[in-house]
C-alpha cells in the first residue's frame, strides 16, 4: 500500500509520498498555509495527490516535545489529522517527528524550499520502517 505522509506547520505542510511497496519514502512539494481557512485548499490539492497515487493511508507528523508530551502544535496537528481523515475518507496516523526538519536543515541535503518535503519524507519513512 502507498502512504501519503505530511509535516504539518502553521506556515507549511510538507508532502511526501511512499512508493507502491510501502517501504521507501519520497520528498514531494511543500503546501503554503495562511491561515486555517486554507485547509480546504491544501485538502483540494492532497485528493488529487492521493487519487493519481493511489494512496490508501496518510501519516501526520506529530511535533511531540522532548519529554514526549503533547504541546500546542501537537493539538493543532492532530486536529488536522482528524480534518484529513474525514475530508480524504483515509486512515491517519500518527508519527512522532522530533527533530526531522533540524534534521534536513543539518544535514544540507534538502533545497531551502523542500526543507519541510524533506520532513515530511523523514517521518513517513520512521513510520514505514517501523512497520517492517
Amino acid at each position: 500500500m502507498k502512504y501519503l505522509g505530511l509535516d504539518y506547520g502553521e506556515r507549511r505542510v510538507g508532502v511526501a509520498v511512499s512508493d507502491d511497496d510501502g517501504k521507501l519514502a519520497f520528498p514531494r512539494k511543500v503546501e503554503a498555509i495562511h491561515k486555517q481557512a486554507d485547509w480546504e485548499f491544501i485538502v483540494t490539492n492532497l485528493k488529487k495527490i492521493v487519487k493519481d497515487e493511489k494512496v490508501g493511508a496518510i501519516v501526520v507528523g506529530l511535533p511531540l516535545g522532548f519529554s514526549m508530551q503533547e504541546t500546542e502544535s501537537t493539538k493543532k496537528a492532530r486536529r488536522f489529522g482528524e480534518f484529513l481523515k474525514k475530508e480524504l475518507k483515509l486512515e491517519v496516523f500518527f508519527q512522532n517527528e522530533v527533530l526531522t526538519s533540524k534534521e534536513v536543515e543539518k544535514s544540507g541535503s534538502a533545497k531551502k524550499n523542500m526543507i519541510d518535503a524533506s520532513s515530511a519524507a523523514l517521518i513517513l519513512q520512521s513510520f514505514l520502517d517501523l512497520k517492517t
